[in-house]
């Protein structure tokens, strides 16, 4: 370099492009999940062996109905609510979480409505997965069961459709913090409908929240820890707390089951409210249904 060099006239830098944040529909854009929404075909015949809500469930001959003993110690069966034919659900499932084949049933205590709330309500809602059904049969509905809690047989058809987390949920999926306005403006530019979102029955996806994310509940109450008030929450040790908070995002919605309709009959969760039953995406992966946990919610 001469010394020339020195005094000569130094361009100026080129300014960088100003990175701009994303925006709230962008991040809650990125978290899509895939759900199965699932309609009641109140003009067609379920087949026994098909996807349905009520009837008789498609069972093997030794099979032992499940039932819940609840804080009374009162003992009775357990109603029988969904099935899920997971040959016919598989073309739905756009991320891939079922089994290809086999049958889901699902089943819960309408006597002692319990909300998933406490971990004695362990039982108060059952899940039973079959990889195969060969030699099942329509199982004749248990002694016992009144009849108010046996749910019409509806079929069910399959929708694939974009699922989005609650308002409720957004923390648990996102470092993006923003308020209801902001986040209901950035469903409306995604061109989401946040009022329809929240009805419906449907397998897999994000639950439409009633009144609060159920991911760190399910954790809680498995772990032993109840959670029905914040005193719970106190008395709940630190280091345990930390270990909920780790986990919780492992915990999946399976199913979700809104009001049930058929002629006179009507089936309602609270007011107006939902059955919701997770599961571990380990466990899902694994096909360990029996691990999982419900919660019920209202307005």
């Amino acid at each position: 370099m001469s010394i020339f060099d020195l005094f000569r006239k130094k361009e100026a830098p080129v300014a960088a492009e100003p990175v701009s944040e994303p925006s709230a529909a962008d991040a809650i854009r990125a978290l899509v999940r895939n759900e199965i929404a699932l309609t009641p075909d109140a003009d067609t015949d379920a087949r026994p062996d098909g996807s349905k809500i009520g009837g008789l469930p498609y069972l093997p001959a030794d099979f032992t109905w499940p039932t819940f003993t609840d804080g009374d110690g009162q003992t009775r069966p357990l109603s029988f609510f969904c099935q899920i034919d997971l040959t016919g659900a598989k073309p739905y499932d756009r991320d891939n979480l079922l089994p290809a084949h086999g049958l889901l049933v699902f089943f819960y205590d309408c006597e002692s409505f319990r909300w998933g709330f406490d971990p004695t309500d362990k039982g108060a809602a059952r899940v039973f997965y079959f990889p195969d059904t060969v030699g099942f049969a329509p199982c004749t509905l248990p002694e016992g069961l009144y009849e108010g809690h046996i749910m019409p047989e509806l079929a069910l058809t399959f929708a694939a459709r974009a699922s989005y987390p609650a308002f409720e949920e957004l923390e648990m999926h996102s470092d993006l913090c923003c308020d209801w306005e902001a986040y209901e403006a950035a469903l409306a530019q995604l061109g989401i409908d946040a009022e329809a979102e929240m009805q419906g029955h449907k397998l897999l996806g994000y639950a439409n929240v009633i009144q609060g994310e159920m991911l760190t509940e399910c954790e809680r109450v498995t772990r032993g820890y109840g959670c029905g008030s914040p005193a719970d929450y106190q008395a709940t040790p630190e280091a345990a707390r930390a270990q909920i908070r780790q986990h919780a995002a492992d915990w999946l919605l399976l199913l979700q089951l809104d009001t049930i309709e058929k002629d006179d009959f009507q089936w309602m969760f609270g007011d107006c409210g939902m059955l919701y039953y997770y599961i571990r995406k380990q466990d899902l992966a694994a096909g360990n249904f029996g691990s999982g946990w419900f919660s019920m919610q209202c307005y």
